[in-house]
């Protein structure tokens, strides 16, 4: 029977995480900060241009992060990007990395949603603020050197679950073409 090996990195997280105060048992300020500090040490990461806009929202305007590969020029295909953390935990900075090696590793544009998580804002918020920020990307994108024609919507966790929603919608309304 082989038996499998985490990385050091990750042996040493999950040994952190294996014993109380759990998570959930933090409550959403406290499980946020174990999350935040997490990702706050210091790591190497990708070089990239990045710009912060706001998104016009029925449901209230959304920070969105565009992040490219440093030195990018012309237009760049989209990834609209939409984070995990089960409503109510992640952020840009907690998924900061990840975005960055998106953007580098497929040379294209980021879009990353910073949606209104929960318990502070409820359905349908998040994924109307990601939804509009799609809308932002097909109507308005060209502007900041975004190929709508070539848009893709990812996410992780949560993040996953509302790409799907997304796909859902814009079959729906029309407004917007996934490609990916």
């Amino acid at each position: 029977m082989s038996r499998h090996i985490l990385e050091p990195s990750a042996q040493e997280l999950a040994k952190a995480t294996s014993k109380p105060p759990f998570l959930y048992e933090l409550g959403t300020d406290g499980a946020r900060k174990v999350l935040d500090d997490l990702q706050a040490a210091p790591i190497d990461k990708l070089d990239v241009a990045e710009k912060w806009i706001t998104v016009a929202a029925e449901v209230g305007d959304v920070r969105v992060r565009i992040v490219k590969p440093a030195g990018a020029a012309g237009t760049l295909p989209v990834v609209l990007y939409v984070h995990g953390g089960g409503w109510v935990l992640g952020n840009a900075g907690t998924h900061d990395r990840l975005v960055r090696e998106l953007a580098v590793g497929a040379q294209a544009a980021v879009v990353f949603v910073e949606y209104d998580r929960s318990p502070e804002a409820r359905y349908p918020v998040a994924i109307e603020q990601a939804y509009a920020t799609a809308q932002w990307i097909t109507r308005h994108g060209a502007k900041e050197g975004l190929d709508a024609s070539r848009l893709a919507v990812a996410g992780d966790s949560v993040g996953g679950n509302m790409t799907a929603a997304l796909t859902i919608l814009a079959k729906r309304r029309g407004d917007v073409t996934f490609v990916h």
